[in-house]
């Protein structure tokens, strides 16, 4: 009877080490291939409008530092709220399904906020990742009607007039319900341009 426990004992060890290395194996090769990830939001600013990556106003921004995104993108599965079009699961409290990043900017003149130089790199068909640029959403928290898709190669996602005081602007970067396998294993990369108006 002895004999029995024990063995069966080795065998549910040698399956749980077993299934241990597949995971690994799974999580350090092949996951990150499939992994779908915004690499890189650049910054470009007019010389009368100066973006910052802190609150003291120390250090300008070249580009967003994004949340960390470990599992990198998947499609939203919050409701989207009627007015922000913003689903439910887009945060910036650290919990959210996209990415998000936080900015302040001065400015002496009124300015707008284009994305532009758009990219997906992509081992897969090109031309399909570009069909997606549909499904993946850029967002400024609070601010009304600056949820847009990158389907277009020039995006105005919000302007600013009669600017008196630091503006404190988060940007939610996520993918939206209907994105489609073709952007598997795909980087993201886009120009934030603040420019005049």
């Amino acid at each position: 009877m002895e004999k029995k426990s024990i063995s069966a004992t080795m065998l549910v060890i040698f399956i749980a080490i077993f299934c241990a290395i597949i995971g690994i194996c799974f999580s350090s090769f092949v996951y990150p291939k499939t992994k779908i990830e915004v690499k890189k939001v650049s910054i470009m600013a007019n010389e009368k409008v100066t973006v910052y990556a802190d609150e003291k106003l120390t250090k300008t921004a070249n580009e967003l530092k994004l949340s960390n995104m470990e599992l990198g993108l998947k499609p939203a599965t919050g409701e989207l709220d009627s007015e922000s079009q913003i689903p439910s699961t887009i945060n910036d409290e650290g919990t959210s399904e996209g990415y998000y990043a936080t900015v302040y900017v001065k400015a002496t003149s009124g300015f707008k906020i284009v994305v532009k130089n758009i990219q997906i790199e992509t081992k897969k068909d090109q031309i399909e990742a570009n069909e997606q640029r549909k499904n993946i959403f850029i967002s400024i928290k609070d601010i009304k009607n600056s949820t847009k898709d990158l389907n277009d190669d020039v995006i105005e996602i919000a302007s600013f007039e009669n600017v008196n005081e630091t503006l404190k602007l988060t940007f939610y970067i996520w993918l939206g319900s209907l994105a489609e396998d073709a952007l598997e294993g795909s980087k993201i990369n886009f120009t934030l341009d603040f420019e005049l108006i």
